[in-house]
């Protein structure tokens, strides 16, 4: 197993290395899952179980209805989701009516089972590959827009981050824009987990916003934009804690991090930088 990596050096060296078999471990998992409808589909893309209360629910259905439209809003050409798992944010952008007209959507995806469920959702609407963000089955410069979310973070190891962000940049038309995410390794939650609880917080699972923005500009993207997300006090689901009913029986952190993403971040974007998710739009050079 490889050391972990130097998050001073992740963006200037390329994102390092950890083992590589847990990207297997994980196609396993999702090409095993055979239940299938949107709200199962939401709980499988969240691991959550199947009593998560209805209100959950609904906050994560907001969460990536607004997702999805900082990574489609403006779409234009052919567009691809690059790992579009069970094609969550794809089918909220196909059914957005502000879509540009005459946009081509793509979808690909590591699981043949996953893209078996985005296809059955997408109607017919949207074309389907199996493929691997770091070997992407495209021509050079064959897209003119390329959302990618939740999937770096998965990579198992940071040299592969590296290789999909050079990926990204070689199939987007000179000009396209990329829309990728992380998790904020700079966030409250992170910082105690690490500090304060001792866990082991390494790219490319967590990154913090200045070596993420290095590692764009290395790869050959400018930044123009971002959102973050998830601004709980307490990261995770509390309703998932034997002691919710004591803890917080009224949701009143989901209430509050749903608050601060619809309201606050759209008005004072360099906040987003505080959250624990952030999406990230930036253009090829």
């Amino acid at each position: 197993m490889s050391e972990p990596c130097d998050l001073n050096k992740a963006s200037a060296k390329g994102f390092l290395g950890k083992s590589a078999c847990l990207q297997k471990e994980e196609l396993v998992f999702w090409e095993s899952q055979r239940r299938s409808g949107d709200e199962v589909d939401l709980k499988l893309a969240r691991d959550l179980p199947d009593d998560t209360p209805d209100f959950i629910l609904h906050m994560l259905s907001e969460f990536e209805k607004e997702a999805a439209e900082f990574c489609f809003a403006e779409a234009r050409g052919l567009v691809l989701d690059a790992g579009c798992g069970n094609g969550n944010l794809l089918f909220k952008a196909l059914n957005n009516d502000g879509i540009t007209k005459g946009t081509r959507f793509i979808g690909m995806d590591f699981s043949s089972n996953m893209l078996g469920r985005a296809a059955r959702r997408a109607d017919g609407r949207a074309g389907f590959l199996q493929g691997s963000v770091t070997h992407l089955p495209f021509q050079d410069q064959s897209f003119d827009w390329l959302a990618s979310s939740g999937v770096l973070t998965c990579l198992p190891t940071c040299q592969e981050a590296t290789e999909a962000l050079r990926e990204f940049n070689r199939v987007l038309k000179p000009g396209g824009i990329l829309v990728v995410d992380f998790f904020n390794l700079t966030s409250h939650y992170t910082l105690l987990r690490k500090y304060l609880f001792r866990e082991l917080i390494n790219p490319p699972e967590y990154v913090s916003p200045a070596n993420f923005w290095e590692a764009l500009e290395d790869a050959g993207f400018r930044v123009l934009a971002y959102r973050g997300f998830d601004f709980k006090p307490c990261q995770g689901y509390l309703f998932m804690s034997r002691w919710r009913s004591i803890l917080d029986p009224c949701f009143v952190q989901e209430r509050l991090s749903r608050f601060l993403e619809s309201r606050i971040m759209p008005k004072w974007p360099e906040l987003s930088l505080l959250g624990y998710r952030i999406y990230v739009k930036c253009i090829r050079r």
